[in-house]
Protein backbone atom coordinates (compact mmCIF):
# COMPACT_ATOMS: atom_id res chain seq x y z
CA UNK A 1 0.00 0.00 0.00
CA UNK A 2 1.12 3.92 -0.78
CA UNK A 3 -0.52 6.98 0.46
CA UNK A 4 -0.02 10.09 0.13
CA UNK A 5 -1.43 13.93 0.77
CA UNK A 6 -2.64 15.63 -2.62
CA UNK A 7 -4.56 19.22 -3.16
CA UNK A 8 -7.86 19.84 -2.29
CA UNK A 9 -10.23 21.44 -5.25
CA UNK A 10 -8.99 24.74 -6.70
CA UNK A 11 -5.56 23.60 -5.72
CA UNK A 12 -6.22 24.17 -1.92
CA UNK A 13 -3.57 23.12 0.33
CA UNK A 14 -5.05 23.89 3.56
CA UNK A 15 -4.94 21.60 6.51
CA UNK A 16 -8.25 20.10 6.43
CA UNK A 17 -9.31 20.58 2.81
CA UNK A 18 -6.84 18.72 1.38
CA UNK A 19 -7.59 15.31 -0.20
CA UNK A 20 -5.99 11.77 -0.41
CA UNK A 21 -4.87 9.39 -2.35
CA UNK A 22 -4.15 5.82 -1.47
CA UNK A 23 -3.48 2.98 -3.50
CA UNK A 24 -3.87 -1.04 -2.22
CA UNK A 25 -2.49 -3.47 -4.50
CA UNK A 26 -3.70 -6.84 -4.45
CA UNK A 27 -2.83 -9.60 -6.91
CA UNK A 28 -5.34 -11.53 -9.35
CA UNK A 29 -4.95 -13.98 -12.17
CA UNK A 30 -6.92 -13.48 -15.82
CA UNK A 31 -9.91 -15.33 -14.77
CA UNK A 32 -10.36 -13.10 -11.31
CA UNK A 33 -10.17 -10.02 -13.37
CA UNK A 34 -12.27 -11.01 -16.06
CA UNK A 35 -15.19 -11.41 -13.21
CA UNK A 36 -14.08 -8.13 -11.75
CA UNK A 37 -14.49 -6.44 -14.93
CA UNK A 38 -18.76 -7.48 -15.13
CA UNK A 39 -20.33 -4.21 -13.95
CA UNK A 40 -23.12 -3.69 -11.94
CA UNK A 41 -25.60 -4.64 -14.66
CA UNK A 42 -23.69 -7.91 -16.08
CA UNK A 43 -22.12 -6.54 -18.72
CA UNK A 44 -18.76 -7.78 -19.31
CA UNK A 45 -15.56 -4.85 -19.82
CA UNK A 46 -12.41 -5.67 -21.23
CA UNK A 47 -10.10 -3.20 -19.47
CA UNK A 48 -11.68 -1.84 -16.31
CA UNK A 49 -15.16 -0.98 -15.33
CA UNK A 50 -16.16 2.98 -14.83
CA UNK A 51 -16.14 3.55 -11.11
CA UNK A 52 -19.82 4.29 -10.91
CA UNK A 53 -20.51 0.79 -12.24
CA UNK A 54 -18.01 -1.14 -10.34
CA UNK A 55 -20.64 -4.18 -8.27
CA UNK A 56 -21.23 -3.56 -5.17
CA UNK A 57 -20.48 -6.79 -3.74
CA UNK A 58 -17.27 -6.10 -4.95
CA UNK A 59 -16.50 -3.33 -2.92
CA UNK A 60 -18.36 -4.93 -0.10
CA UNK A 61 -15.82 -7.37 -0.11
CA UNK A 62 -12.81 -5.23 -0.62
CA UNK A 63 -14.02 -3.89 2.71
CA UNK A 64 -14.28 -6.90 4.90
CA UNK A 65 -10.72 -8.42 3.94
CA UNK A 66 -9.22 -4.38 4.50
CA UNK A 67 -10.89 -4.74 7.93
CA UNK A 68 -8.69 -7.92 8.93
CA UNK A 69 -5.34 -6.95 6.93
CA UNK A 70 -5.01 -3.22 6.41
CA UNK A 71 -3.22 -0.69 8.42
CA UNK A 72 -5.46 1.46 10.75
CA UNK A 73 -4.46 4.96 9.37
CA UNK A 74 -5.47 3.45 5.76
CA UNK A 75 -8.73 1.93 7.09
CA UNK A 76 -9.48 5.14 8.73
CA UNK A 77 -9.39 6.06 4.81
CA UNK A 78 -11.12 3.40 3.59
CA UNK A 79 -13.99 3.57 5.56
CA UNK A 80 -14.59 7.18 4.52
CA UNK A 81 -14.60 6.82 0.86
CA UNK A 82 -18.19 6.36 -0.07
CA UNK A 83 -17.78 4.11 -3.40
CA UNK A 84 -13.70 2.84 -3.45
CA UNK A 85 -13.09 1.33 -6.86
CA UNK A 86 -10.41 -0.32 -8.63
CA UNK A 87 -7.95 -0.21 -12.21
CA UNK A 88 -6.34 -2.96 -13.39
CA UNK A 89 -2.48 -2.32 -14.26
CA UNK A 90 -1.03 -2.23 -17.42
CA UNK A 91 2.57 -1.38 -18.76
CA UNK A 92 3.63 -0.75 -22.14
CA UNK A 93 6.57 1.19 -23.99
CA UNK A 94 5.85 1.59 -27.81
CA UNK A 95 9.02 0.60 -29.94
CA UNK A 96 9.05 4.16 -32.02
CA UNK A 97 8.03 7.66 -30.96
CA UNK A 98 7.81 9.29 -33.89
CA UNK A 99 5.48 8.31 -37.38
CA UNK A 100 6.07 10.59 -39.85
CA UNK A 101 5.50 14.05 -38.30
CA UNK A 102 3.85 12.89 -35.50
CA UNK A 103 5.81 12.64 -31.87
CA UNK A 104 4.46 10.94 -28.88
CA UNK A 105 5.12 12.37 -25.45
CA UNK A 106 4.42 10.82 -22.18
CA UNK A 107 2.27 8.47 -21.44
CA UNK A 108 1.85 8.36 -25.34
CA UNK A 109 4.82 6.81 -25.89
CA UNK A 110 5.53 4.65 -22.70
CA UNK A 111 3.38 4.17 -19.97
CA UNK A 112 5.05 2.47 -16.69
CA UNK A 113 3.24 0.57 -14.10
CA UNK A 114 2.20 3.61 -10.91
CA UNK A 115 4.74 2.28 -8.52
CA UNK A 116 7.67 3.88 -10.62
CA UNK A 117 5.99 7.36 -9.86
CA UNK A 118 7.86 8.60 -13.20
CA UNK A 119 4.38 9.91 -15.18
CA UNK A 120 4.95 13.55 -14.54
CA UNK A 121 8.83 13.40 -14.72
CA UNK A 122 8.83 11.23 -18.16
CA UNK A 123 6.49 13.71 -20.20
CA UNK A 124 8.19 16.69 -18.60
CA UNK A 125 11.68 15.15 -20.14
CA UNK A 126 9.61 13.61 -23.65
CA UNK A 127 8.63 17.38 -23.98
CA UNK A 128 12.01 19.23 -23.25
CA UNK A 129 13.79 16.84 -25.49
CA UNK A 130 11.30 17.10 -28.53
CA UNK A 131 11.60 20.96 -28.03
CA UNK A 132 15.46 20.71 -28.05
CA UNK A 133 15.83 18.37 -31.05
CA UNK A 134 13.62 21.14 -32.77
CA UNK A 135 15.60 23.95 -31.85
CA UNK A 136 18.85 22.05 -32.72
CA UNK A 137 18.08 21.18 -36.17
CA UNK A 138 16.23 23.14 -39.22
CA UNK A 139 15.39 19.74 -40.47
CA UNK A 140 11.87 18.82 -39.09
CA UNK A 141 12.44 15.38 -39.59
CA UNK A 142 16.15 14.88 -38.70
CA UNK A 143 14.97 16.66 -35.50
CA UNK A 144 12.01 13.94 -34.62
CA UNK A 145 14.54 11.30 -35.21
CA UNK A 146 17.43 12.48 -32.72
CA UNK A 147 13.94 12.85 -30.52
CA UNK A 148 13.11 9.71 -31.00
CA UNK A 149 17.00 8.21 -30.43
CA UNK A 150 17.20 9.98 -27.59
CA UNK A 151 14.11 9.17 -25.14
CA UNK A 152 12.37 6.51 -26.67
CA UNK A 153 15.44 3.74 -24.81
CA UNK A 154 14.59 5.70 -21.79
CA UNK A 155 10.44 4.90 -21.54
CA UNK A 156 11.49 1.41 -22.37
CA UNK A 157 14.11 1.43 -19.57
CA UNK A 158 11.40 2.83 -17.41
CA UNK A 159 8.80 0.45 -18.14
CA UNK A 160 11.48 -2.45 -17.83
CA UNK A 161 12.74 -1.55 -14.54
CA UNK A 162 9.34 -1.15 -13.33
CA UNK A 163 8.40 -4.63 -14.35
CA UNK A 164 11.17 -5.52 -12.54
CA UNK A 165 10.18 -4.05 -9.21
CA UNK A 166 6.77 -5.36 -9.64
CA UNK A 167 8.32 -9.07 -9.00
CA UNK A 168 8.23 -7.89 -5.02
CA UNK A 169 4.71 -9.13 -5.75
CA UNK A 170 6.38 -12.89 -6.50
CA UNK A 171 3.98 -13.29 -9.17
CA UNK A 172 4.44 -14.97 -12.38
CA UNK A 173 8.43 -15.06 -11.93
CA UNK A 174 9.30 -17.16 -15.02
CA UNK A 175 13.55 -16.33 -15.04
CA UNK A 176 16.03 -16.79 -12.31
CA UNK A 177 16.83 -12.89 -12.33
CA UNK A 178 13.20 -12.39 -11.16
CA UNK A 179 13.20 -14.49 -8.58
CA UNK A 180 16.56 -13.19 -7.70
CA UNK A 181 15.24 -9.77 -7.69
CA UNK A 182 11.98 -11.08 -5.73
CA UNK A 183 13.92 -12.27 -2.89
CA UNK A 184 15.77 -9.34 -2.85
CA UNK A 185 13.06 -7.08 -2.64
CA UNK A 186 11.75 -8.22 0.43
CA UNK A 187 14.38 -6.14 2.39
CA UNK A 188 13.05 -2.70 3.05
CA UNK A 189 16.42 -1.33 2.52
CA UNK A 190 16.75 -2.48 -0.57
CA UNK A 191 13.47 -1.45 -1.55
CA UNK A 192 14.39 1.85 -1.17
CA UNK A 193 17.62 1.22 -2.75
CA UNK A 194 15.54 0.74 -6.14
CA UNK A 195 12.47 2.44 -5.96
CA UNK A 196 13.67 5.62 -3.86
CA UNK A 197 16.54 6.90 -6.25
CA UNK A 198 15.95 6.21 -10.13
CA UNK A 199 19.72 4.89 -10.49
CA UNK A 200 18.59 2.68 -13.01
CA UNK A 201 18.18 5.34 -15.49
CA UNK A 202 21.79 5.61 -15.88
CA UNK A 203 22.40 1.88 -16.13
CA UNK A 204 21.98 -0.22 -19.05
CA UNK A 205 19.38 -3.00 -16.95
Amino acid sequence: MIGYPISGFDNDLRPGRRRYNFIWYRVADPQTLRKMCIDEEGHQHVFSVAPPLIRSDLIAQMRAEAEHIMPAAFLDCLRNIKRPFFTPIYDFSSPRMVFRRTALVGDAASSARPHMGFGVAKAGGDAQALAQALAGHDDIDVALARYNAVRQPIGERIVRHGRLLGTHLGVDLKTDEDRKMCKLLQDHRAMMDWIAVPNFLGSQR
